[in-house]
């Protein structure tokens, strides 16, 4: 008898155990105000509320009501915003303390569009198993430059098989003379590269420099153009074809601006917000070689002619109807001091700097990151059944985007991360 009473307790003991532990992982963000990324107007008085990793349900504050043992916190005065998405970064060896970089600074999605080590595609499946220590990262595995070894359209077909077969998420193809100092992949390579990434379902991105070159590709089926043209002012015809096709830009003004802004000394070098986790000794090459390399620089003014070509191309694609998605080109080698984090919050100024309204730079990193991508069904927008990734602000972005940089709680994944 007494045997049997107890085999009748453990499972119900068992179940009580896992409903609370159920309970438990349950949050409720209540009564903010939510910015979804869809570019409808902030929500006032808005709850959102989080269960298993993402969003079970958000409205209006009067008709949520809390599960029962649910953790509610009251938000009253702030502001709810997706997580950033940075469609165009670098992360490679050594990533997760990168990706923990990221998320601290607010980017909750990077795509490393470099070639990566295997540690990368580790860490991504990793994460889809529910190990979140940072940004969740995707990649391009390896990046089509000019190659002795694979220079044919065949061998470049087939490389595109080898990477897709190894844990290449996107294609990236890279197509650059460096003011006429280099040699650049052919049209017919490059054709043949995004038609293979096509019929096995992935995803392009360009690397251009040049309207030629950004054209070729555009004509050639690329989805994603990685930075702009710098080299002269688009054209209606430019802006039509990027529309005609569907492609976004992911404009990478901050990879322009740090080719020369060192060398001016810009105040947000001192700014903590900016070298939290920079070593005394990167503060210390910032301040002094890196600020005269650049400082004397022979192609200074070009570096800043392209910056400012960049603005202006940004301001006429978004008024053409051509989706832009924030990417920043941050990480890679150290010496390119382009910070992850800050470069996402400092390409979002920017991004308003060319003309954008802060209400079209927070799509960027939401809508528009997660549709060129092609991840939008579970991220991106702050809606039920989506990965609850975002961010508790104590300022309005909408007034000025440097209230991005105001950040009270990140969630990843439902959690709390910082």
């Amino acid at each position: 008898m007494r045997k049997s009473v107890l085999l009748s307790i453990v499972p119900i003991a068992a179940a009580i155990f896992f409903a609370s532990i159920a309970a438990a992982q349950v949050i409720v963000l209540n009564r903010a105000t939510v910015i979804d990324g869809s570019g409808a107007p902030p929500q006032k008085d808005f709850t959102v509320v989080m269960e298993n990793g993402r969003i079970r349900d958000l409205g209006p504050s009067s008709k949520i009501k809390a599960p029962a043992g649910a953790t509610v916190i009251d938000l009253t005065g702030k502001f709810i915003v997706p997580g950033s998405i940075n469609a165009h970064g670098h992360v490679g060896e050594n990533s997760e303390p990168q990706l923990r970089q990221y998320a601290l600074y607010g980017v909750t999605t990077a795509t490393s569009m470099q070639t990566d080590p295997d540690e990368v595609v580790q860490v991504r499946e990793a994460q889809k198993k529910g190990v979140l220590r940072g940004a969740r990262v995707s990649t391009v595995k390896h990046r089509f430059a000019p190659d002795p070894e694979i220079a044919t359209p065949e061998q470049g077909r087939a490389k595109v098989d080898e990477i897709v077969a190894a844990g290449a998420d996107y294609i990236k193809v890279w197509v650059d003379s460096g003011f006429g100092t280099r040699a650049k992949l052919s049209a017919e390579f490059c054709a043949a590269v995004l038609e293979q990434a096509r019929k096995l379902g992935k995803r392009t991105l360009g690397h251009a420099y040049e309207m030629v070159d950004a054209r070729m590709l555009i004509e050639g089926g690329l989805n994603i153009l990685g930075h702009n043209v710098r080299d002269r002012e688009v054209d209606a015809e430019f802006i039509a074809l990027a529309k005609k096709h569907d492609v976004t830009l992911t404009p990478t003004l901050i990879r322009d601006e740090f080719l020369f802004a060192y060398g001016d000394s810009p105040a947000w070098i001192e700014d903590p917000f900016f070298h939290r986790f920079l070593s005394a000794a990167q503060m210390t090459a910032l301040r002094t070689k890196v600020r005269e390399l650049q400082a004397k620089h022979p192609q200074r003014d070009l570096f800043k002619a392209g910056f400012e070509m960049n603005k202006i191309n940004l301001k006429k694609l978004a008024d053409g109807g051509v989706r832009i998605a924030l990417g920043t080109d941050s990480g890679g080698a150290p010496s390119r001091f382009l910070v992850q984090g800050f470069s996402e919050h400092r390409e979002m100024e920017l991004m308003v700097q060319s003309g954008l309204t802060p209400m079209q730079v927070i799509q960027s990193f939401s809508k528009s990151a997660s549709e060129s991508l092609g991840i939008a069904k579970d991220f991106g927008t702050l809606a039920k059944g989506k990965a609850a990734d975002l961010l508790v602000l104590d300022k309005n972005p909408l007034e000025n985007i440097t209230h991005m940089r105001a950040i009270h709680t990140i969630y990843l994944g439902g959690k709390k991360f910082a």
